[in-house]
């Protein structure tokens, strides 16, 4: 018998490699959500204080000892979650995290069928009145929100879509934005698809405070992956399927 969602343990999980100077806000934000079962937080690595920063605030922390793809230091996530629950990713680099806004996903996520509902940071700050209306901020959202860190999703999709992806041994799939890009195009073809929840007031630690002098090298990196890993996805989405059938046959 399927358990309904609105039934289903909520566990938070963080991944942070050093955020030290957010991942205690991060948690205790998360701590405070009523919505939210369970936080615990992977230390992906981190050669700060970020595993001291979070153990501080009393949840259970997972210690790595070296830096791994973000895709394999989420999925440590799920070595002690033997039954099904709904999974919230939070991004350990947030600015002005509120409860509300992780209560929203949680609870925008049980009262649909979708395999996954996120969050899109608002519009920047400085930019004047006439460009935070709900015209930018809708397409704002429709751009950035799929690949954003925070979102909801069933243990057992995200395991099933994990599996698929390393079955391609496709190594750029399990890094940056390889992981989200091939999540939602699974969650828009297999399941009932995606929705972004857009959070006006929400921020995330700029490149410059992290990187320094590197950020804008960093940055133009991350958008050529962007680019790379959303255009194999779609040139291969016919080898995806085929595989995708393969192992379903293979379980059966």
């Amino acid at each position: 018998m399927s358990i309904s969602r609105q039934d289903l343990k909520v566990v938070a999980c963080v991944t942070a490699y050093n955020e030290e100077a957010t991942v205690g806000e991060i948690v205790r934000a998360l701590k405070a959500c009523d919505a939210i079962d369970q936080v615990q937080v992977v230390d992906d690595g981190s050669e700060d204080g970020t595993r001291a920063a979070a153990e501080a605030e009393g949840v259970k922390v997972i210690s790595l000892e070296t830096r791994v793809p973000v895709g394999q230091a989420i999925m440590r996530h799920l070595d002690d979650l033997d039954e099904e629950c709904i999974l919230l990713w939070c991004d350990a680099d947030l600015v002005n995290l509120k409860p509300e806004y992780m209560a929203d996903i949680v609870q925008r996520f049980k009262a649909t069928s979708l395999m996954q509902v996120m969050s899109s940071r608002g519009v920047p700050l400085n930019w004047p009145g006439f460009l935070r209306g709900w015209p930018i901020a809708n397409l704002w959202g429709w751009f950035f929100g799929p690949i954003s860190g925070e979102r909801a999703i069933l243990k057992s999709d995200f395991q099933q879509a994990i599996t698929l992806a390393q079955s391609l041994e496709w190594e750029e799939m399990m890094r940056g934005y390889g992981i989200v890009l091939f999540l939602n195009w699974y969650s828009n073809v297999f399941g009932q698809g995606i929705e972004v929840r857009y959070f006006d007031q929400l921020r995330q630690r700029q490149k410059y405070q992290k990187w320094g002098r590197a950020a804008h090298l960093q940055m133009w990196r991350q958008w050529l992956q962007f680019g790379l890993c959303w255009l194999k996805i779609r040139v291969n989405g016919g080898k995806i399927k085929a595989k995708r059938q393969a192992l379903l046959r293979h379980k059966d």
